[in-house]
């Protein structure tokens, strides 16, 4: 059994040797690990500080030449995954800001042999948010909001991008949705997967996660109103379940 750490990386030279510094402590003692980092077109440090991460931790390093935004880095670091693990290993994506804490992963994994998938919940009990900004905080709870009476979703955080995945449930989706596995952009390409692990009759587990912008390394890279008109969007063309059959 293996984890597989999956890390789309936009201009993180700050954040990056903390948190794989981090991942190697919480995950090397327990099971084996190989974290696939995607440099979608970053023109900070962030390739050259890849690059000298991966002679001393199992880092494997893909690269975007331009930026294609975060749906883009996902899904090429989902299907390199896919790739390479078996069945009963674990995939697990997480933020590369440091605003997801790796100490989590070994709850989520744990979860996962009752489950397809485990999402890191803000919003359960004993999961929190800390250093957030209001707007964030109000765009997630409507979105949250809008896709569980929608799609009658038993999550209380379908936007959280901290998760994980049943290797073998992943192969199944990229088989079934091929190249539109994820066709979203950027920040809604996280709840879009996840309506498809719905439909796909994945089971779906939450865990309580403290997430916490103070840690977070540099700017935000979220641009609010295209966010929203994109999250309408995609909750507009599904609408429901049953509407993901023509997108197979």
């Amino acid at each position: 059994m293996k984890c597989f750490v999956v890390l789309p990386c936009f201009n993180e030279e700050k954040n990056l040797k903390p948190l794989i510094h981090s991942i190697n402590e919480v995950l090397s003692p327990h099971l084996p690990y190989q974290i696939i980092a995607v440099n979608d077109g970053s023109y900070d440090r962030t390739g050259e500080i890849l690059k000298n991460l991966s002679v001393d931790f199992p880092v494997r390093v893909l690269k975007h030449p331009v930026n294609l935004g975060l749906a883009a880095a996902l899904r090429t670091g989902l299907l390199a995954a896919v790739e390479e693990a078996f069945d009963d290993d674990f995939v697990v994506t997480m933020d590369s800001d440091n605003t997801h804490s790796p100490k989590h992963v070994l709850d989520m994994v744990a979860a996962a042999r009752n489950g397809d998938v485990v999402v890191g919940s803000r919003y359960v009990d004993g999961g929190t948010q800390l250093n957030v900004p209001l707007h964030r905080v109000i765009l997630s709870r409507m979105i949250n909001l809008l896709a569980r009476k929608l799609f009658q979703l038993p999550l209380q955080d379908a936007t959280s991008g901290f998760r994980c995945f049943r290797a073998g449930l992943l192969r199944r989706l990229c088989d079934a949705f091929r190249n539109s596995v994820i066709e979203s952009d950027g920040f809604t390409a996280s709840l879009e997967l996840l309506l498809k692990v719905v439909y796909f009759g994945g089971v779906v587990i939450e865990v309580p996660i403290h997430l916490d912008y103070g840690r977070k390394g540099g700017g935000s890279k979220i641009r609010l109103f295209s966010t929203i008109i994109s999250y309408l969007v995609l909750l507009l063309r599904y609408r429901g379940l049953n509407n993901l059959k023509r997108f197979c």
